[in-house]
């Protein structure tokens, strides 16, 4: 038989108010250190990325934010109708690790006062195991809120995959058939951004990495709006992490860290590329991959241009999920103007048997080849310009991948220069030798 208040805590992490609040908060992805993401693992911020609610209670501790209203409202009703004792979810939530929202969140008696002023009253209360009720003024609402905060905290809704995302969220009604929207005249800020009365998150797996310690803004966004001259830029507007902007909350700090990235410069492209070439780029220590194919294409002006994609491939072994998520960055190319007109960033997803056989790469075997499209294929953002500069395209695509493979994708070039030089020096030695009679 189940306690009151194990029936309370069933309702709440099972109810669609929970899991919506659930992936607001995840999708904030507050980064430890202020704003440069550490992805280290595949599925990382859908399952394994922990969120820490306690950045909550740092500036309005007892004001309940917007996103959570919803399920504390649903969670009261039943906490009441149940008539749980407050001591016993006071004592679930705040007696380990989750002490320091209670010493924000709850208002000491008066008696106490000065007690708490001097060392927190919490901490006698948990040390001592006196009773929280007799030492703190709490309110039901308090005691709820305290709840639910933690319970995200402790048992965080796993995701399973792409399409439990697609079902659940709500787009903007102006977007197009990837599910995009226009936000040219959008404000940015670092964990979202301000379009016409609405604040909306950025897409849970955009990275939300800043390139300088004091950019209001994310790399990727910094080098859109200041790089790029004249642009249409499209993303993701999901109705689900939107809040009106009035109750905008950002838990974004200042970051010590610079984003680094790299510059690169293209070889005769024309020279190179005849059909569909693949180069796959592989990290001997850690086993991930990398790969980039490039396809010559024509437009409807008879234009001769390329489309490069690049897609970071996990180390299957590091899998812990039944399916995969890869960052995958499309391009279309124009080697008369040495410019790109289009960049676009979405999530692969790959059931996992499909996905190993992908990343072994052994056609003859398994008949799936390393350039298999995903299963799910899931946009997130797109640029279009007459213009953008190829610099600028680096700088984007290495933003985009997730921290393992920009190493990798800096090696892909840096290697593939080497190898021009070598060529061309060997080249032009040919050149000036005098010719041997044999």
């Amino acid at each position: 038989m189940q306690s009151n208040f194990e029936v309370l805590i069933d309702k709440i992490i099972t109810s669609d108010s929970f899991w919506r609040a659930n992936y607001y908060f995840r999708s904030m992805k507050k980064q430890p250190h202020g704003g440069v993401a550490r992805v280290f693992h595949p599925n990382l911020y859908l399952n394994h990325y922990p969120a820490d609610t306690t950045v909550l209670f740092r500036s309005k501790p007892k004001e309940i934010e917007f996103f959570f209203k919803d399920i504390v409202d649903e969670a009261l009703e039943e906490y009441e109708k149940l008539d749980i004792d407050a001591e016993e979810v006071l004592w679930y939530c705040f007696e380990g690790d989750f002490w320091y929202p209670g010493m924000r969140l709850l208002t000491p008696k008066k008696q106490f006062e000065d007690r708490n002023n001097s060392c927190p009253l919490i901490w006698d209360v948990i040390s001592d195991k006196k009773k929280f009720l007799d030492h703190f003024d709490i309110s039901s609402r308090e005691v709820v809120y305290g709840l639910i905060c933690f319970l995200i905290y402790d048992k965080s809704i796993r995701i399973q995959g792409l399409k439990e995302i697609i079902e659940r969220e709500d787009l903007r009604e102006s977007h197009n058939k990837y599910g995009l929207s226009i936000v040219n005249k959008a404000e940015f800020s670092r964990q979202g951004f301000t379009l016409e009365d609405k604040y909306y998150l950025y897409n849970i797996f955009f990275d939300t990495t800043i390139g300088d310690p004091f950019d209001k803004v994310p790399y990727t966004i910094k080098v859109l709006t200041n790089e790029i001259n004249e642009f249409d830029l499209y993303m993701r507007c999901d109705e689900l992490t939107a809040i009106p902007k009035k109750d905008k909350v950002e838990t974004a700090t200042m970051d010590a860290e610079k984003f680094r990235g790299i510059t690169l410069a293209f070889v005769d492209i024309e020279k190179l590329i005849n059909k569909k070439e693949i180069i796959v780029h592989y990290d001997p220590k850690k086993f991930n991959k990398i790969i980039m194919m490039i396809k010559p294409d024509k437009d409807s002006d008879g234009n001769s241009f390329y489309h490069i994609e690049v897609e970071q491939l996990w180390n299957p072994q590091m899998v812990r999920d039944s399916y995969v998520l890869t960052n995958y960055v499309h391009s279309q190319y124009y080697p008369e103007s040495q410019s790109f007109n289009h960049i676009d960033f979405s999530v692969n997803q790959y059931e996992i048997g499909v996905y190993t056989e992908k990343f072994n790469d052994n056609v003859s075997n398994t008949a799936v080849s390393i350039d298999k499209y995903g299963d799910e294929h899931y946009k997130i953002w797109c640029v279009e310009s007459d213009r953008i500069e190829i610099d600028i395209w680096s700088k984007l695509v290495n933003a985009t991948l997730d921290e393992p493979f920009r190493e990798l994708y800096y090696e892909m070039f840096t290697l593939a220069d080497e190898k021009q030089a070598v060529k061309e020096a060997s080249h032009s030695r040919t050149q000036n030798q005098p010719s041997k009679v044999l």
